[in-house]
Formats: C-alpha cells, sequence, structure tokens
C-alpha cells in the first residue's frame, strides 16, 4: 500500500478509517504471518517470500524500516510469546537462528563477517538429496531480543560486503532461516517437533527482463540473474505438474544456487507463502503484470506438507547409522557405482564425478558428527556459548562521542555501520587503520581523524592521492568537520559525521536526517549539474537519471584507472533531435567513454552503460579473487573495448522542394552542433 494511511507520533503507519486499502505491516502480518507462526507450532516447514521488483516493498514487507517492524521481527517476536505462554513441564522449546545471502551465485554467511573467496559451497545431502551450504553458521537464540541483534549484525555485514565488493543490494537475495525445536516429553522418551521457517526477500525482478542490454553485443552476466530466472522456470514446471497440463516435466532446481537451497520449500515438504509486491506507477505496467503473473503460476503449485516429529533416540540412532554408512561407502569404494556415468564422458570427467561424490559423502559425514556432538551438549550451555561470541564480537559505544554512519542508496543499509571516535586520532585506510576501508580508490593510509578540542575533529587526507570529498567538494589539506557532514572515501564510502556533543553547529538548512540520495545530489551540484526544484516532468527524469547514475560513473571509472584501461566516462545531455529529427525536442542521458590513447570517442545511452557496467564490477571482482587472466581477454568479451563508429556531429536542414520541378539548386548548408 502506497497511500490511505497516517503516521502516528511513534512512527507507526496505519490506515487513516475503516474504510482505507492501506495494509498496515500489522494487517500483512495477520493475513500472512499468524498461518506460519500456527503451522510452525504445529510442526510444519514453512517458507514466505516476497517477489516483486525494485522498490515495490518487499525488503519492507519482509524487514521493515523503523518503528514499522516487517514479518521477520513480527513472527520472531511472536513466536517468543507464543512460547513463553504454551510454556509448561512436558515441553521445552529450542530455537536457532541464521542468515545469508546469494549475490552472483555465491552463498555469504551473513553471520560473521569473514567471507570466504567464492562464497560457502553448497552441497546435496547424499541420502535424502536436499542442497545446504557447508559452514553456514546456525546460531540458538534465547529471546527475540537475540533476533533482533542478529538480524542487525548481519545487515551490517552485508552493507559492509556490499560496500567493500561494489554490490548493488537489489540484486541480491536474502534468507532468514528460524529453526523451531519442540521437545516433548511422552512416556515413551522425548519426542523431537521441528519446523524450519525460511522468510526470503527475493532481489528485484525486473532485472531478469529488463538488463539494458538490448542492442549491446556484451550481455549482463548470467550469473546475476541466474537465480531469478531459474526461479521462473522452477515455478513454471511446478505449476505445470500440480495442473497436470505436461507428461514428464524435469524440475530445474539444480540450475542456480537459489533454487538448489529453496527446493524443498518449493516443491516438497512446506507450507508456503509468497508475497507480490507491485509498483503502484504506470510506468511500471510491464513489471506489475510480470509479477502478477507470476504469482498465479505460483498459486497452481500443491505441495505436501508433512509433520515433522520424531522421537530424539531414533534421530540419533539414524545419524550415527547413516555415518557408518556414509564412512563403508569411503573405505571400499562403493560410492563409484553411484556415479551417473554418461556415454562419451571422457576419464578426466568421471574422475571430477568421482572426487566431487568424495568431497559429499565425506562433508555429510563431518555434518553429521557436527550434529551429533551437538545433541550432547545441553541447549543452556549452547546459549551461553552464542552469547559468549556475541559480546566479543560487539564493538559498540554510547551515542554520547562523535561518530561517522554509512549512506547507503537502499535507505535500510542506511546508518548501518558506525565508526566512534574513541580516541583522539582516527587513522582511515585499507590496512592497519582504525576504521578499515576496502575498495575502489581506498589507499593504505587514505585519512586522518583529528581531535582539536573535545567538541571538534579535523580531516585530513593522509596521502597527496587520497580521494576524498566534503559535502561534495573535494578535500585539498584539512577541513573541520561540522555535525551532518557529508564524507565520500574514495569511490563509493559516504559516510555522515555526527556529533551529539556538538549538533548546534550543524546548518539549519540540512534536512533533520540526511540522506544518500542528498548526499549524491551535493556531489551533482559540486560537479556542474544544475539540480532545482519546480522542475518539468522531463527535467525530474533526467535529474533522477543523473543521480543514479553518478555513483555507477565514479566506479567505472576508478575501476578503469586500476585496471590500465585507459577509458573515462562522463555523463553528457544530448538533444533527442540527434536521433529522431529536428522536429522532436527535449534531452537525452547519454555517456560519453573516452579512449586516452587515442581520443576516440564513443556515446551510450544509459541503458547501455549499466548493462556495462555490471560486467565491469564482476570483472573487477574476478581481479580482486586473484583471477589474473581477466587482464588478458580478448576484445571481444573485454567490456571497456568497442568497435570504432560513425559519430554523430551535427544536422543540416536541407530543402528538396526544387527537386519536385526538376531545378538546379545552390546553396550554403548551415550544420547545427548536436550539442
Amino acid at each position: 500500500s502506497h497511500d490511505g494511511f497516517v503516521e502516528h507520533p511513534s512512527g507507526i503507519l496505519e490506515a487513516d478509517n475503516s474504510l482505507s486499502p492501506y495494509a498496515s505491516q500489522q494487517k500483512v502480518f495477520d493475513d500472512l504471518g499468524r498461518d506460519v507462526l500456527k503451522n510452525a507450532f504445529d510442526g510444519f516447514n514453512c517458507t514466505l517470500f516476497a517477489y516483486g521488483q525494485t522498490g515495490s516493498g518487499k525488503s519492507y514487507s519482509i524487514i521493515g524500516y523503523g518503528a514499522n517492524r516487517g514479518i521477520v521481527p513480527i513472527v520472531c517476536d511472536e513466536l517468543f510469546r507464543e512460547m513463553q505462554q504454551k510454556k509448561d513441564s512436558s515441553t521445552r522449546y529450542e530455537v536457532s537462528f541464521s542468515m545469508m545471502e546469494i549475490y552472483n551465485e555465491q552463498v555469504r554467511d551473513l553471520s560473521t563477517k569473514e567471507f570466504p573467496k567464492g562464497g560457502l559451497s553448497v552441497r546435496q545431502h547424499p541420502t535424502s538429496g536436499y542442497f545446504y551450504p557447508q559452514g553456514l553458521r546456525i546460531l540458538p537464540v534465547g529471546s527475540y531480543n537475540d533476533i533482533d541483534r542478529r538480524i542487525a549484525e548481519g545487515t551490517e555485514n552485508r552493507t559492509i560486503a556490499a560496500t567493500n565488493m561494489n554490490a548493488t543490494s537489489s540484486r541480491a537475495h536474502t534468507v532468514v532461516t528460524i529453526y523451531f525445536d519442540q521437545i516433548i516429553k511422552t512416556d515413551r522418551g522425548e519426542t523431537k517437533k521441528t519446523s524450519v521457517i525460511n522468510l526470503v526477500d527475493l532481489a528485484g525482478s525486473e532485472r531478469v527482463s529488463t538488463t539494458g542490454a538490448i542492442g549491446d553485443r556484451l550481455k549482463e552476466s548470467t550469473n546475476i540473474n541466474k537465480s531469478l530466472s531459474t526461479l521462473g522456470n522452477v515455478i513454471s514446471a511446478l505449476a505445470d505438474i500440480s495442473s497436470g497440463t505436461k507428461r514428464k516435466v524435469v524440475v530445474p532446481y539444480r540450475e542456480s544456487i537459489l533454487t538448489k537451497l529453496l527446493q524443498n520449500a518449493l516443491g516438497g515438504n512446506s507450507k508456503t507463502v509468497m508475497i507480490a509486491a507491485l509498483s503502484p506507477a504506470d510506468v511500471n505496467y510491464d513489471e506489475t503484470l510480470s509479477t502478477l503473473r507470476f504469482a498465479d503460476r505460483v498459486k497452481r503449485i500443491k505441495n505436501t506438507a508433512v509433520v515433522n516429529e520424531n522421537p530424539i533416540e531414533k534421530l540419533i540412532r539414524e545419524l550415527k547409522e547413516e555415518n557408518e554408512r556414509l564412512k563403508l561407502l569411503i573405505d571400499t569404494g562403493k560410492y563409484n557405482l553411484q556415479l551417473d556415468i554418461l556415454p562419451g564422458m571422457t576419464g578426466q570427467d568421471i574422475e571430477l564425478m568421482r572426487k566431487h561424490m568424495e568431497e559429499e559423502i565425506v562433508s555429510q559425514i563431518q555434518a553429521n558428527q557436527q550434529m551429533l556432538q551437538n545433541s550432547k551438549t545441553s541447549w543452556d550451555l549452547k546459549l551461553k556459548n552464542a552469547q559468549l561470541n556475541e559480546k566479543k564480537s560487539l564493538n559498540r559505544f554510547d551515542k554520547k562521542v562523535p561518530y561517522l554512519a554509512n549512506l547507503n542508496e537502499d535507505p535500510m543499509l542506511s546508518y548501518v555501520i558506525l565508526h566512534y571516535f574513541n580516541t583522539d586520532e582516527i587513522t582511515i585506510g585499507n590496512r592497519n587503520s582504525t576504521i578499515c576501508l576496502n575498495g575502489l580508490n581506498i589507499l593504505e593510509r587514505h585519512a586522518i581523524i583529528r581531535s582539536i578540542d573535545p567538541y571538534k575533529y579535523e580531516l585530513t587526507a593522509a596521502e597527496p592521492g587520497s580521494k576524498i570529498k566534503v559535502n561534495g567538494y573535494n578535500l585539498n589539506g584539512s577541513t573541520q568537520l561540522r555535525h551532518k557532514d557529508r564524507i565520500l572515501f574514495g569511490a563509493n564510502h559516504v559516510y555522515v559525521y555526527l556529533n551529539p556533543l556538538n549538533e548546534k553547529e550543524a546548518s539549519p538548512d540540512l534536512p533533520s536526517i540526511i540522506t544518500w540520495e542528498f548526499a549524491q545530489k551535493e556531489i551533482a551540484k559540486a560537479k556542474g549539474y544544475s539540480l532545482g526544484n519546480n522542475l518539468t516532468i522531463e527535467q525530474e527524469e533526467i535529474q533522477e537519471k543523473i543521480l543514479s547514475l553518478l555513483p555507477l560513473l565514479s566506479e567505472v571509472n576508478a575501476i578503469s584507472e586500476e585496471l590500465n584501461k585507459y577509458r573515462t566516462f562522463e555523463i553528457v545531455l544530448m538533444p533527442i533531435s540527434s536521433w529522431e529529427g529536428i522536429t522532436t525536442r527535449g534531452s537525452r542521458v547519454m555517456i560519453k567513454m573516452r579512449n586516452l590513447l587515442n581520443q576516440n570517442i564513443w556515446y551510450w545511452d544509459d541503458a547501455k552503460f549499466i548493462n556495462r557496467s555490471f560486467i565491469i564490477k564482476e570483472h573487477y571482482q574476478k581481479f580482486l579473487d586473484g583471477d589474473e587472466e581477466i587482464l588478458y581477454i580478448s576484445k571481444d568479451d573485454d567490456p571497456f573495448w568497442e568497435p570504432v563508429e560513425d559519430i554523430l556531429l551535427g544536422t543540416a536542414n536541407v530543402f528538396l522542394q526544387s527537386l519536385a520541378y526538376s531545378l538546379d539548386f545552390a546553396d550554403e548548408v548551415c550544420i547545427v552542433d548536436y550539442k
């Protein structure tokens, strides 16, 4: 819902009257979340995922923003509240939590700041067939506050990773999983009723169809779009199976990491709910229609969910038996008989398959061993250990000292990373610094912040080549920081300086909350772009486009410099008449690429540039991961290379009326510069 609401003093948004169609967060939970909770207590696996284009409200519905909590925090809060109400001597409850992100077909564990190269390995259970991320931390939690802190920690780690890897948050899938166990005492011993609750915030769906690569010789990375396009194929296949329209339908779960991990939720043992997030804007009509069609296919899928309830002794016995069986397979080599060898496979292919299966079996033995070890540890001890580790990882100070807060284009990721000034000198750089920042144009010694008295701090560039902007302008030398100053370190680390000890020094013209958009407008103005109010619709669209392109432009220029590509990129406004005829008015935003070696220039439209920027950033990430072959790729695969093409110099009016009368005509024609 986007209108028909009122905001309470607490910040909570609710319908302004009983007839309003506005769906508050509480209403969304009452309609969808309560059933998820009920099914969890009944012992069913549950999944709730949000699908829709970027900006339509998926993350708002799933996680929430500010006082308006989403389904994840409300479900977790209500889970513990109901546990307290149902508590008795015959039943005890155990709740665990995990949070991961899938970006570019790599799995990141958001419960830790350590991100292994290539992400977590996704393994397949050799017996049950389900997929799981190896090494994902599953943390015991004892209250809603524990989960709230874990989500905050996960969001912070997600923000750090996205900034350091130049990733776009709207292109990542976030999966929060709650593992809910009910241990019930009976005359025959203890029985465990288990429910796995998956709460999934999918990436923006428009990326699948509108990649901006139409007409470009290079298509956007298949990995970026693979998860969502495969999800669509899986949903279509499952819908066909449920409706019986096709025979022998193969469901392509294995074609992406997302569908592997959600296989059980999509077409197996789970009760699944989908939120279709729609945009009310008419310009998004096609995306809205696509989302509704997707939702219609999802509605046709029929899952078979069963209650997960087994005696604990039986579960432990089965784990031990499975481990013995798997160890026997390794010792005897009989797993070779299970290899699916196809005609035409070489000896090398078979050996790779054999090695892969052996790794899967060894991984499962280790996972089973860990589960057996956990079963011997009391729940109270697990909770205590988890809380001790959490205290070690927390490094927070009271907000009574000056600090830097991050800004991100995703409002949910802003004000998440906080760097407190707890010493008189804070160093900033990419290693051995008080504040470590990684990414483009960040030097080893980048900046220094010094205390000049208890209420004032000074920012200085540590090296002559340090790229720092303060309030949109390049920093030369030093400057005294004032409350709400906006600082850009390198290409993409944007922060706001907040000084609770001296808030009055902030300019009264500044907004109460500094946003990413405000900081980008400031940078654009400093570069000479005219951004004002009272604009026409066309001017507003151009302004929005420029603001969205500037951060990408900065990153791509920095990558070009670091990889020695000798290319620069800048935004230019060109009249539409240059393409569509002299009578067409208006301007078009274009990106001018210049070859610094021979001064050749190319003009790309914004869609082509956005497409190339994602390919460029993926190549750069491979370079950071140690793949030096990326520096020697062919010209055809290089996103910085473009064949020489004709460039429009100008337009001229040539009147052809004399030709109709077979008359000679001589004239001096004025060529109007395309600019």
